[in-house]
């Protein structure tokens, strides 16, 4: 009786065994995980080359995690273990308190935010010398009101300083991080939410003298928002609302994309609401460069804003002051060739980039390295 017991349980194991193993031999490989908003690794071309340079094991070992039947439901299991048994704090520096989904952003990168200002200081001396007034800001990620959590956070005040340090003393600085709460931020994702961003955006319209008219906006809504720190915590946590401000500026202002030469776009594209990344409903979302003009606004006054994603929920909070506002990503376009479509003439200018941008900037491109102005020399370091 004891062996036919280790017989059935040896004879389990390896149907389950072999059953995953067929499974998994025999399935059709997925092209995207919506979960964690990127496409998965597809099985390696098998050469002799690829053989004999050891590629294709390298490619098949990302295939084979990519690809693993059951993937999502064991990525859970894993996540609730670490953090509901072991205690762990965070699970792959994804952490969760109450209902709010965070990310470890430790420590401060000093090289990374001096080669952002060096970037920046080299924009300012190479292409704005005809333009308005210049300014900066930091949108702090959501982290920075954290209190006593225990987890690791960035030294804000360092990051502030080492910024001011290390930018061009014309380059004038208007600080929001005041204007801002943990609430402002969405449960599931790092971004600001639009309907609590009102104070930054006002704080910023006065810093640059703009006056805005303070009138009423129209909440809509979408309540599925499952933001990337959803899939990136493997946790089943309920979704956001995502909620967008209308105004008559809003409606009226026509928007383009270097991306799609020739088309319309509106402000708010709710065609986005289905995608995988509902936030590029604001203003084009990713794109290199976005403008905006406001047939309401007689006042011809421009803004030109560098920038990452965080601005693209702003940036409709500020039309009503501005005949037209361009955003420029430098994650996507040179500055070499801005020249070639953006007028900067007369323009006020604002560098807007989060904490988390400027403490991983290998993404944002630098002018040609003869240009580039270095922001190591004559500087001193952040702590």
């Amino acid at each position: 009786m004891k062996n036919l017991k280790h017989i059935i349980t040896t004879l389990t194991f390896l149907a389950a065994l072999y059953a995953v193993f067929f499974l998994n031999l025999f399935k059709a490989p997925d092209d995207f995980s919506v979960s964690e908003r990127r496409r998965l690794a597809q099985f390696p071309a098998f050469t002799l080359e690829t053989i004999r340079n050891g590629t294709f094991m390298e490619g098949f070992d990302k295939y084979a995690v990519d690809q693993a039947a059951f993937r999502e439901p064991f990525r859970r299991l894993k996540a609730v273990f670490d953090l509901n048994v072991l205690r762990k704090m965070d699970n792959n520096n994804i952490f969760v308190l109450g209902d709010m989904v965070f990310k470890t952003e430790y420590p401060l990168n000093e090289r990374s935010v001096l080669r952002l200002c060096g970037i920046i200081n080299t924009v300012y001396d190479r292409l704005l010398g005809e333009a308005g007034n210049v300014y900066y800001t930091v949108v702090p990620d959501k982290n920075a009101y954290l209190e006593n959590s225990g987890h690791l956070v960035m030294d804000y005040a360092a990051l502030e300083r080492g910024i001011r340090d290390s930018l061009d003393g014309e380059i004038e600085y208007i600080r929001i991080f005041d204007d801002l709460s943990l609430d402002c931020y969405f449960r599931t994702d790092s971004h600001w939410k639009q309907d609590k961003i009102i104070p930054a955006a006002q704080t910023l319209a006065d810093g640059m003298g703009v006056e805005l008219s303070n009138a009423p906006y129209t909440k809509e809504r979408f309540d599925r928002f499952y933001g990337v720190y959803y899939g990136q915590s493997a946790l089943n946590i309920a979704p956001d609302e995502l909620v967008w401000l209308e105004s008559d500026a809003t409606r009226q202002t026509i928007v383009t994309s270097m991306e799609k030469p020739g088309q319309k776009l509106p402000v708010y594209d709710q065609t986005q609401l289905e995608s995988p990344d509902p936030y590029n409903l604001f203003m084009c979302g990713s794109a290199a460069i976005v403008t905006a003009q406001n047939p309401l606004n007689g006042s011809g006054r421009r803004l030109i804003l560098f920038r990452d994603s965080y601005a693209a929920a702003l940036s409709p909070l500020l039309l009503d002051g501005y005949s037209e506002i361009v955003l420029i990503d430098l994650r996507y376009v040179s500055p070499d060739t801005l020249g070639q479509f953006v007028d900067f003439v007369g323009a006020d200018v604002l560098f807007i980039y989060s904490s988390t941008l400027f403490n991983a900037s290998d993404s944002i491109r630098g002018l040609s390295a003869e240009t580039f102005v270095s922001p190591f020399v004559a500087r001193e370091r952040i702590n």
